[in-house]
């Protein structure tokens, strides 16, 4: 053998042996991948787009492989069956849904059972001070509502609602605040008469914040008065009592709609 032979089997060994070692790198590098990624597990991926309370089935879902590691199956849906339906019940898209989006459990619900006249609606609560974890599916409520003063008007805290029923409560999400901070929010819906629910779409949108009361198994007995406002509390500061000069605006005039 030459060594011009010698050389071109030097280089082909050489070779050989880089390869093995790219291989092995490639195998190394895939199983550690594999065992940090762990199982796999199936997520449902929307086919297409899905508006608002619209029914949601099979022919509108795909089942896709993903690292259980990102998908937690406690926020994450399977199947369509994870969601509790009444027989009689269809399945809807919570809110408008793009193609592509991996369902949560909170992006489906059943469908509503409304009757006659009334209007489902729904609103963002702060988590901390307007649910609390205490605040479940079926529990009857008052809301509130604090408005800051207008043309030399008061701030006065209202109570929009009295003893309505809670529907549905949604997953925690966060929401940016007029200060430009971040605020855990939680979506909760109720099942409306349309003033009332007229009354409510107003408080979201100008109230300075909104506060849900839960209302006693026993009863909510006499609620009191729809309303305190600055006034009533420099009455209380000065020795007064709530019903002198209670600030009570008349229903017909408050922006709101006053009480129940």
């Amino acid at each position: 053998m030459n060594p011009r032979q010698r050389r071109g089997v030097l280089l082909m060994v050489v070779a050989a042996l880089g390869a093995v070692a790219v291989f092995v790198s490639v195998f190394t590098y895939l199983d550690a991948r594999e065992e940090r990624l762990g199982d796999f597990a199936t997520v449902l991926r929307l086919a297409e787009d899905v508006d608002a309370y619209q029914p949601l089935g099979p022919d509108s879902v795909e089942r896709v492989q993903v690292p259980s590691m990102y998908f937690d199956p406690e926020v994450f849906l399977g199947d369509l069956s994870e969601i509790e339906t009444p027989s009689d019940q269809q399945l809807v898209a919570a809110s408008h849904l793009e193609a592509g989006v991996y369902l949560q459990r909170g992006m489906v619900q059943p469908q509503p059972t409304l009757t006659t006249g009334e209007r489902e609606i729904a609103i963002m609560v702060d988590a901390e001070t307007g649910v609390a974890g205490k605040v479940q599916r079926g529990s009857f409520v008052d809301i509130y509502a604090t408005f800051q003063p207008r043309d030399h008007g008061q701030a006065c805290a209202v109570r929009i609602l009295t003893e309505v029923e809670v529907l549905d409560i949604g997953e925690l999400r966060t929401q940016e605040t007029n200060t430009g901070g971040v605020a855990g929010v939680v979506p909760v819906t109720f099942r409306l008469e349309p003033q009332a629910a007229l009354r409510l779409a107003y408080a979201e949108d100008f109230s300075t914040k909104m506060r849900l009361a839960l209302v006693s198994a026993a009863g909510g007995g006499s609620p009191g008065d729809s309303e305190f406002c600055s006034e009533d509390m420099d009455d209380l500061v000065g020795g007064g009592g709530p019903d002198e000069g209670s600030g009570t605006t008349d229903d017909r005039t408050a922006p709101w709609g006053g009480g129940r």
